[in-house]
């Protein structure tokens, strides 16, 4: 439609005033590399700008007039962006304000100049605007003559700023901070930052003490922070989130930001994962175990996630099925200690979780004795009836292929889970599963969320998830 119309074979009285706009503020073109946006057939204002000692000057229009230029089609400079009249038909607002964003965002630097003549009082570029919260717009100059009122804008780009993201889990948390304008990302890790297993005002101050150690060692400023994601492990009810959030905002609000989104690090890996409308299981085994689904409609549903048990063998009174001789010569040998009572300095006095967890990995050395053999075959139980009870939240066609992203270091011992967590499934309604590898480390999931959420904007992300396996049941 555009390329049968005839707008860009005349002068329009915009051109005239906006001109002598750029003659009059002769400092904002001289030396400068110019672009000139909907030149048309005369170039009028682009013409001006060289005549003013702009060092370059590209006069561009739409790419489909054969008798104008080409748009723009190849890797230039520009410090200064002028367009006249180029908003007066509002079918076109909103690809025009979708190029001055992708330019300000290509030319950091530059400086839009547009003209714009009232023809309609009901138009307006607010709800284009509203998608790119960093443009900042603002009226310079209004011309009224006997026939036409004409406003001059200036539109620039705010700083995207730093966004940061924290996957916060009982063993270890990981903060990726990722500038908006480059999706360069700084990435830090320290311990956990569970607040189950540490008083949650000393995690709120270790947060924010490790985030301005990382700001520091980066070269970066804090006051770039326009946002961050946080998910946390043990982040699941909602009255002591609001706790959590109070008490970081009233101490570290103004030193760090006061704008956040927080939830579980399981929800927010499920987020990071399945972020469109899709249905999508995350099944944690790692420290603890949880499960969570997100529904195509939004809605999430967890399992599991409910902290970790102690196992005791027939010297309490506690009859095994099993001989639990090589459990205990392995658990002896991984503490070292050489009394079970000893036990206790890691369980009281001494306690960290992942203390507790990391003998798992001992165990797995040993799958070939029965005891700890039965132990990874329940594990898997426990596994599939969290993914079943999720599961029962489907629709009955929705239901029969699950797509499961795994999390943790217990799947590195699947072969032992396989058996308990497929026979958990049996009879569910279930056809097959689906497992992936996470498409992207769930702190980039809670920085591009807070990003989104906080300020409207769509950072960069891995959506593609690699199959580790199939499974039909």
């Amino acid at each position: 439609k555009m390329s049968t119309q005839n707008h860009w074979k005349h002068t329009w009285p915009c051109a005239q005033i906006f001109s002598e706009f750029l003659c009059a503020n002769r400092e904002k073109i001289e030396g400068k590399s110019v672009l000139e946006i909907g030149a048309g057939a005369t170039g009028v204002c682009g013409l001006t700008a060289a005549k003013l000692g702009a060092k370059r000057v590209l006069m561009t229009d739409h790419p489909k007039l054969d008798v104008a230029l080409q748009t723009l089609q190849r890797n230039v400079e520009a410090n200064v962006i002028i367009a006249s009249d180029v908003f007066f038909d509002p079918s076109t607002f909103r690809p025009l304000v979708d190029t001055f964003a992708q330019l300000l965002i290509k030319f950091e630097h530059a400086v839009i100049y547009f003209a714009y003549q009232q023809r309609d009082d009901s138009w307006t570029l607010a709800p284009y605007l509203s998608k790119y919260p960093f443009l900042r717009v603002e009226l310079t100059r209004r011309i009224e003559t006997d026939n036409e009122t004409i406003d001059i804008f200036t539109m620039t780009k705010e700083s995207l700023g730093l966004y940061a993201g924290i996957e916060g889990g009982a063993t270890g948390s990981k903060l990726v901070i990722i500038d908006a304008a480059t999706n360069r990302q700084y990435t830090s890790s320290t311990r956990g930052t569970n607040f189950f297993l540490t008083d949650y005002t000393v995690v709120c101050q270790r947060i924010a003490t490790w985030i301005q150690e990382v700001f520091v060692a980066e070269g970066l400023e804090i006051r770039d922070l326009r946002a961050l994601g946080l998910g946390l492990s043990g982040a699941e009810d909602e009255e002591f989130n609001r706790k959590f959030v109070e008490e970081f905002r009233r101490n570290h609000g103004k030193s760090i930001t006061e704008n956040f989104y927080l939830t579980s690090d399981s929800v927010m890996t499920l987020l990071a994962n399945f972020p469109a409308e899709e249905n999508g299981i995350v099944l944690i085994a790692g420290t603890g175990s949880s499960c969570r689904m997100k529904r195509r409609d939004g809605v999430v549903k967890g399992a599991g996630g409910w902290g970790h048990q102690m196992l005791f063998d027939a010297e309490d009174g506690f009859i095994t099925d099993f001989n639990t001789d090589v459990i205990k010569e392995l658990l002896f040998k991984h503490y070292s200690i050489t009394d079970k009572t000893r036990i206790l300095d890691f369980l009281y006095s001494n306690f960290e979780k992942h203390k507790i967890a990391d003998f798992t990995v001992s165990l797995a050395t040993r799958l070939d004795d029965v005891a700890i053999s039965e132990v990874f075959r329940r594990a898997g139980d426990i596994l599939g009836r969290h993914v079943r009870t999720v599961a029962k939240h489907l629709s009955e066609e929705d239901r029969k292929v699950l797509h499961i992203v795994q999390i943790g270091g217990v799947f590195q011992s699947w072969p032992a889970l396989q058996n308990g967590f497929v026979n958990a499934l049996s009879g569910s309604g279930t056809h097959k599963i689906i497992m992936y590898e996470p498409c992207d480390s769930p702190a980039v999931g809670a920085a591009v969320l807070a990003a989104k959420e906080r300020n409207g904007i769509y950072l960069e992300q891995k959506v593609k998830k690699n199959v580790l396996r199939e499974i039909d049941l």
